[in-house]
């Protein structure tokens, strides 16, 4: 057994080697000796960059009776996704559902394999089918109500409550805080963000926020602001194509943006970015005043009103800042964040509150 250990490699970069029976058996033994699969029919799969495939497994006789059989497996595997390895992110997120998803009473995609390797970057996530079980994978731009939005940030709430304070957030010494991070390489130059915010990405917005320089000196006054501010754990990319909906309500998916911050990234952010203008200007007290509700409910005193109120329109600034440095992702998804969420930032002046 110790020798067939050391021989399994738990993060692979060939979607065929962990596409194979062998490979797949391995993962689902875990610790103990691997499952007999037999065969793997493969239903659908999804790319380009970051690889998801969903799978029915076919058992062996020596296989324990009543296996779940139906999976779905992601990672980044060939070109273009292996580029994408050396940002961390895959081990980010084979980390979070090692470590952190246990511990939380959210609606999860349930992991059974959460691999990863250093040397590489690579994280390999094997996960019970959402889909087959009932669930239904929203996308960024259907359209999202305010209840939906309820039902998201009551999840939010708990993941924030579960690692709220300094002294929650140590048993996790490997998530860090993005904000700086983000501002101090800039994977998209100023110069670039402010050609980009000058063409059609940028058309609906005021041009005194379509300026690279000013986005980027936004998410650093964040970053100033939330070093003296309680952290959790938060999301970091919250908009609805990371949500998912069941029979009991909305659940998040992709968390390769983990990092520790302050809860009002995450929620000024999906507000802003999963409703319309129309309909966030319409609900988004209520629903901010929801999310306070929700963190008492859960176990923590909320800020006051006036505090969350301020961070919230402060905060809205950093999912602005994502979308205007995107690239690699559909136009139309592109252009309509980029609208709802400068939307917001020009409608609560959430760069003057951050003074730039």
């Amino acid at each position: 057994m110790a020798d067939r250990a050391e021989a399994f490699n738990p993060a692979p970069l060939l979607l065929d080697t962990v596409l194979s029976a062998a490979w797949l058996g391995r993962a689902l033994g875990g610790a103990g000796d691997p499952m007999d699969v037999r065969a793997v029919h493969i239903v659908d799969q999804f790319g380009p960059s970051c690889t998801k495939v969903r799978m029915e497994l076919e058992f062996g006789p020596s296989a324990p009776p009543g296996l779940h059989s139906a999976y779905c497996l992601k990672g980044f595997f060939g070109d273009p996704g292996i580029g994408y390895l050396k940002s961390g992110v895959q081990l980010t997120e084979s980390a979070f559902y090692r470590d952190c998803a246990p511990t939380l009473s959210m609606r999860l995609a349930e992991c059974v394999h959460a691999g990863s390797d250093e040397a590489t970057g690579a994280g390999v996530l094997l996960m019970k089918d959402l889909i087959t079980a009932g669930a239904r994978f929203l996308t960024a731009l259907e359209p999202y109500s305010a209840r939906q939005a309820e039902s998201s940030l009551d999840q939010l709430a708990r993941l924030h409550v579960a690692s709220w304070g300094d002294a929650a957030l140590a048993k996790w010494p490997w998530v860090r805080s993005k904000a700086r991070e983000l501002t101090r390489y800039q994977v998209v130059p100023a110069a670039r963000v402010t050609e980009l915010m000058r063409g059609e990405r940028g058309a609906p917005l005021p041009d005194a926020i379509r300026d690279g320089a000013r986005i980027y000196a936004a998410l650093g006054r964040i970053a100033d602001r939330d070093t003296a501010l309680p952290h959790c754990l938060i999301h970091g990319d919250a908009h609805a194509g990371n949500m998912f909906e069941n029979a009991d309500g909305c659940g998040i998916v992709d968390w390769q943006l983990l990092q520790r911050g302050h809860w009002s990234l995450d929620v000024a952010y999906h507000v802003a970015a999963a409703l319309t203008v129309e309909d966030r200007r319409t609900h988004e007290q209520d629903l901010l005043r929801l999310y306070l509700d929700r963190l008492a409910a859960h176990g923590v005193t909320p800020p006051a009103w006036d505090e969350a109120w301020d961070r919230y329109r402060e905060s809205l600034a950093y999912g602005m800042f994502l979308w205007a440095i995107t690239i690699r992702v559909d136009p139309p998804v592109i252009m309509e964040f980029n609208r709802r969420l400068g939307t917001a930032v020009a409608d609560h002046d959430s760069f003057g509150r951050l003074g730039v």
